[in-house]
């Protein structure tokens, strides 16, 4: 008599086959656009770590076969907790050794005042007697900055220990003596498999209302939080560990990158880092070039002050990253730059380019058509996101270069592209009626944003139950599922791109397709994707309409 038949016996191929079912899309091939493809489907009650996790615990077979699943994708936050994880995990090299993506989630640093109390008003903010000391206490109990109650509440809820100056507690003791690089080097080099790194900035709801509350001061010198000080200590961190640890790193995004922060990084540490640069293969980067207290006026967004700065580390960059295949880089979503694009690309050419994208951006017809041409011979897609025409240019010159010249192109995705003037127009009128607001209205939208931003936000990780907001990864691509995996979220910009996928199709386009060179609509955007590359991408059908 045959003795029952037992899981554990079954061959290894059939238990990742299971396996598989929690993780859609885990070895599904390279898309053509990254970018426009729905991820694959997964049921928004299954916990795949969990049950990872808890696999592990059933037998040492189950655990060596849920390990990989469980340690693919690893998720760092800025606290003690989590480096003291992290610093675990990098002394077991079995475990270590199944990590390919490593996300670091960094917070807004939160920075002390330097005004002396004699400077401000009486009753305001007030500093301690040691110049180095944020009195917390004395911010929350002042009540001369005039908050709506429930925005007090929001704040200064009544319980302890007190939300602000504990996480400045913590995120000093993160940093005294080092111990976050101490951390990222032993992860670096234990993860010997590793392949992707994203840094994400997140913020909590107090984070938000805080920074809001800034916001609305002409001076604000007192208790804070940034994101430029932040993303350059990350950032220098990351370099400084991965130049000690040097895993297999070939990709890297960062969907709020500060070009500050790059300039922030001594010279020593940038020259190093670009060496190893020449392992990429996919660079990703949103540049959030606004500073940490005011607002950018859209109108003069040039990057002024850094521009020089800016052009020569990526004039160093360019030369080193030989072996990209896949080139993303924007600017802050609506805040296009007036930059020269060859200021950034400085005539580069990559001779294994597959996908080119441009985001966030005031240009030249012939700027397009110039990167374009020079990589003809590779190129596969094209990606431009939220670029703008100077006035006096044709979207119709561009469309019919591409369609001349890039013979390769599988897909080609405009969305939100325009001319300037359209764009100045648009920002006219936003500026016009956002001041139309009552001022017995400012405390009611000041408690409003703090509330809309968090609840509204499709950036928020649901394992975090509404709590933190994740910003600027509207264009960030990845084919995990697991830990983060909602940071590649694409929303409703990423159906734009390869003939709008996801949009429901139209047989014929009712509009004028012609191009007047003021405005652009949906329909010719999607009759110019279809017309490049001579085909309906949805559907494989051949498109034959006259440009």
């Amino acid at each position: 008599m045959h003795e029952p038949y037992k899981m554990e016996t079954l061959p290894t191929e059939v238990f990742n086959e299971i396996l598989d079912q929690f993780e859609p899309g885990l070895h599904e091939l390279p898309r053509a656009n990254p970018w426009a493809r729905p991820r694959p489907y997964k049921p928004e009650h299954i916990d795949s770590k969990q049950h990872f996790a808890r696999l592990r615990l059933v037998s040492k077979r189950f655990s060596e076969l849920a390990a990989p699943y469980l340690f693919r994708s690893i998720g760092l936050r800025f606290n003690m907790r989590s480096f003291g994880r992290l610093d675990r995990l990098a002394e077991q090299p079995k475990l270590a050794k199944h990590v390919k993506k490593f996300v670091y989630l960094m917070p807004y640093l939160y920075v002390e005042g330097k005004v002396e109390t004699s400077a401000r008003s009486p009753g305001f903010l007030k500093i301690d007697s040691d110049p180095g000391t944020q009195d917390f206490e004395t911010f929350r109990a002042d009540r001369a900055i005039r908050l709506p109650n429930k925005l007090r509440q929001i704040m200064f809820e009544d319980r302890e220990p007190f939300y602000y100056p504990t996480v400045y507690k913590e995120q000093q003791d993160v940093m005294r003596g080092s111990y976050d690089l101490f951390v990222l080097k032993k992860a670096m080099k234990s993860f010997t498999s590793l392949q992707q790194i994203q840094l994400l900035s997140v913020m909590v709801h107090k984070d938000i209302v805080l920074r809001n509350l800034a916001s609305s001061f002409d001076n604000w010198e007192f208790i804070d939080c940034r994101w430029i000080p932040a993303c350059s200590h990350a950032v220098e961190t990351l370099l400084l560990a991965i130049l000690h640890g040097k895993p297999p790193i070939n990709s890297f995004s960062s969907p709020t990158l500060s070009p500050q922060s790059l300039l922030a990084i001594s010279s020593g540490v940038q020259q190093s880092a670009l060496a190893s640069f020449k392992q990429l293969s996919h660079l990703e980067v949103t540049f959030d070039e606004r500073p940490d207290r005011s607002y950018l006026d859209t109108a003069t967004t040039h990057l002024r002050g850094h521009i020089s700065p800016i052009s020569e580390f990526f004039r160093q960059f360019c030369a080193c990253t030989v072996n990209l295949s896949t080139l993303y880089l924007r600017f802050t979503p609506g805040l296009p730059v007036r930059l020269p694009l060859e200021d950034v690309f400085h005539n580069t050419v990559w001779s294994k380019l597959r996908i080119l994208g441009i985001g966030s951006w005031m240009l030249k017809a012939e700027e397009i058509i110039g990167i374009a041409k020079r990589h003809q011979g590779t190129l596969k897609g094209i990606r431009l996101s939220e670029v703008y025409l100077a006035d006096g240019d044709r979207w119709r010159d561009v469309v019919i270069a591409l369609k001349t010249h890039m013979k390769k192109l599988d897909w080609v995705s405009f969305q939100d592209i325009g001319y300037e003037r359209e764009y100045v127009r648009k920002v006219a009128y936003i500026e016009t009626y956002s001041d139309t607001s009552s001022e017995e209205d400012e405390d009611d939208s000041l408690e409003m944003d703090a509330e809309s931003i968090s609840s509204s936000s499709s950036h928020v990780h649901p394992s975090q139950a509404g709590d933190d907001v994740i910003y600027g990864n509207v264009f960030t691509s990845s084919e995990d599922t697991g830990i983060l995996s909602d940071t590649s979220s694409l929303g409703d910009s990423a159906n734009a791109g390869m003939g709008s996928l996801g949009e429901r199709e139209e047989c014929e386009f009712e509009e004028d397709l012609e191009d007047y060179g003021l405005a652009v609509s949906q329909a010719q955007r999607k009759h110019w994707e279809r017309w490049i590359v001579g085909r309906n991408v949805n559907t494989g059908e051949p498109y034959t309409r006259p440009l």
